[in-house]
């Protein structure tokens, strides 16, 4: 996974500079401080255990931007980002017959190369050197890696899942974003604005995070989310 996260930033920096010869492109750095978080949906039909996802975290995201341009105010939106993602599943027991209070819980950090496909929209001068930007599209995730931060299972119900093994290689997520631009000289622009990546997949391999160790699936669909508060700036 790391070669091709390699190869892909080889390719974006190619084809960057061959546009930017042009005219027609501009390269940017990102950074974003992101709140990640989790939405589960509870698919078990066992009576003593109900699936939800753990609170939200504080990660980032950082890398490359690049934008395409094909018209004064349109471009087309792709980029090479580092981001690390809180992931967390939780199992607690609500079966009422019982006085047996224990539950199960595995937190995770992923990270991932993301590409942003999409497409972003510019305003005219809305104050000098000023202009509003917003983007709408997608982005398409590669796992680097994935580091357990804690697991617990008071139930001895669950299998732990091998190290590396709980998630699924990818993620494809809905991508909005809005903020503004400004232009400190011919070629030089301070960005900075707000984004949301909504996952749009069940993230979870077969094998974890959390599995019945009767049942190894069925029991709940997870996916990830992402507000980022991004800041950057392009050449």
């Amino acid at each position: 996974m790391k070669n091709k996260a390699i190869l892909s930033l080889l390719l974006l920096l190619t084809t960057s500079i061959t546009f930017a010869q042009e005219g027609k492109f501009k390269l940017g750095l990102r950074f974003a401080p992101s709140l990640s978080s989790v939405r589960v949906q509870d698919l078990s039909d066992k009576d003593e255990f109900a699936f939800s996802g753990s609170s939200s975290g504080l990660r980032f995201s950082a890398g490359l931007t690049g934008d395409f341009y094909f018209g004064k105010n349109y471009s087309f939106y792709t980029g090479a980002w580092y981001s690390v993602m809180k992931s967390g599943i939780k199992a607690e027991n609500t079966n009422p017959t019982t006085n047996n209070k224990s539950n199960a819980e595995s937190i995770t950090n992923l990270q991932y190369l993301q590409i942003p496909v999409a497409l972003k929209l510019f305003t005219n001068e809305v104050a000098p050197d000023v202009k509003l930007y917003f983007v709408v599209g997608g982005t398409a995730g590669i796992k680097i890696q994935e580091k357990k931060v804690s697991y617990k299972d008071e139930t001895n119900l669950f299998i732990e899942p091998a190290l590396g093994k709980g998630y699924s290689f990818g993620d494809v997520g809905l991508l909005l974003g809005a903020g503004a631009e400004y232009r400190l000289g011919e070629s030089t622009t301070l960005f900075g604005g707000l984004s949301y990546n909504r996952g749009l997949i069940n993230v979870p391999s077969a094998k974890g995070p959390l599995v019945w160790n009767k049942d190894a699936s069925g029991l709940y669909d997870l996916s990830l989310n992402q507000i980022s508060l991004e800041m950057g700036i392009k050449f």
